[in-house]
């Protein structure tokens, strides 16, 4: 069975996530006048990986996560900061969308797939409108796209299977296995993705393990320079 059309995740499968984040959060800090250490670094993403999780289930909402990172960076680090956690928090948004640091492979895969012009091409993503607007701006990749669906700008976000439709309406794919769905992401992009009918790809560069979600993948790959090997793409 040939695809129709690839969805991409951004965040760490189209660019580093790591990067924007210890940029985004240095810049803010230091602005604030705080002597940044290392382990601030690991102290956020721990939290912010564990609310992005709660939003994902639904447990909580975005504009909640936005505060309750900072919140917590705060008292666990013991700084001294006179900006309220709401405010650092849209400081360190405003830095984070700077700089765009792709993952390896990124440009010529995208490249490669601007070639078949029958394939349509999106990228579905979470995140904030305006941020992810910046950060795909500054990575200068938007062009490559048919579509671009954040969530936002839709009012859902992924695993939801609304996003999904929404998308698949959008791009007039008819049947949902002939859309292919490449991210990192077991739970919002892997397994919303097959809930809602996709032919799901792991982007796996770190070689981890998929536990109980191995079920959801119907492809894995840890470079993107794989992609086009995959059975999917014949006569493309």
């Amino acid at each position: 069975m040939m695809v129709e059309a690839v969805l991409f995740d951004f965040d760490d499968t189209l660019i580093n996530y790591k990067v924007s984040e210890e940029y985004g959060l240095r810049t803010a800090l230091e602005k604030c006048g705080v002597h940044v250490k290392d382990e601030f670094f690991q102290i956020y993403s721990e939290v912010n990986q564990r609310l992005w999780r709660l939003v994902e289930k639904g447990e909580i909402s975005v504009a909640e996560l936005r505060v309750r990172r900072f919140e917590h960076l705060i008292r666990e680090t013991g700084i001294e900061i006179k900006l309220p956690p709401r405010e650092l928090g849209d400081l360190y948004l405003h830095h984070f969308a700077e700089i765009g640091e792709l993952e390896d492979g990124a440009r010529e895969i995208l490249s490669w797939m601007e070639k078949h012009p029958r394939l349509k091409k999106a990228m579905i993503t979470n995140g904030f409108q305006d941020t992810q607007r910046r950060r795909i701006a500054v990575t200068r990749i938007g062009d490559f796209f048919d579509e671009l669906f954040i969530s936002g700008e839709m009012g859902v976000k992924k695993p939801d299977a609304a996003i999904f439709q929404q998308a698949l309406e959008k791009l007039r794919i008819g049947d949902p296995s002939r859309a292919l769905i490449v991210g990192d992401n077991l739970v919002s992009d892997i397994m919303g993705g097959k809930k809602s009918g996709l032919t799901t790809c792991w982007y796996n560069p770190g070689k981890k393990e998929a536990g109980d979600y191995r079920r959801f993948i119907d492809f894995e790959i840890d470079h993107l320079s794989e992609l086009p090997l995959l059975p999917l793409f014949g006569g493309a």
